[in-house]
């Protein structure tokens, strides 16, 4: 715990955090080339990461969730819908 502890939260959840499950979606979309999977991994693992983060950090206060539960699986939604149709437009030429 001493890695996440040292990291500046500001920076873990306005870059790492961001890049880690939108790519996380992003390439489930790609694997499975179903693009409206990759917002749904989004939000799961933000959501597991806000309620372990609320749980560690503060263990005597109610779980609130933030707006990035919309924001991030939203961005994620048109990464991957460009990413699965780029994938099948170059399936059907080749």
């Amino acid at each position: 715990m001493n890695l996440i502890d040292s990291i500046d939260p500001f920076l873990m959840q306005l870059v790492i955090l961001p890049i880690i499950v939108i790519g996380l979606g992003v390439l489930g979309a790609a694997l499975t080339k179903k693009f409206w999977l990759g917002p749904l991994i989004t939000l799961v693992l933000n959501l597991l990461y806000e309620l372990w983060y609320s749980s560690y950090y503060y263990p005597e206060s109610d779980t609130i969730f933030t707006s990035w539960n919309v924001i991030l699986p939203i961005i994620s939604l048109i990464i991957s819908f460009m990413v699965v149709f780029i994938m099948k437009a170059r399936a059907e030429e080749n």
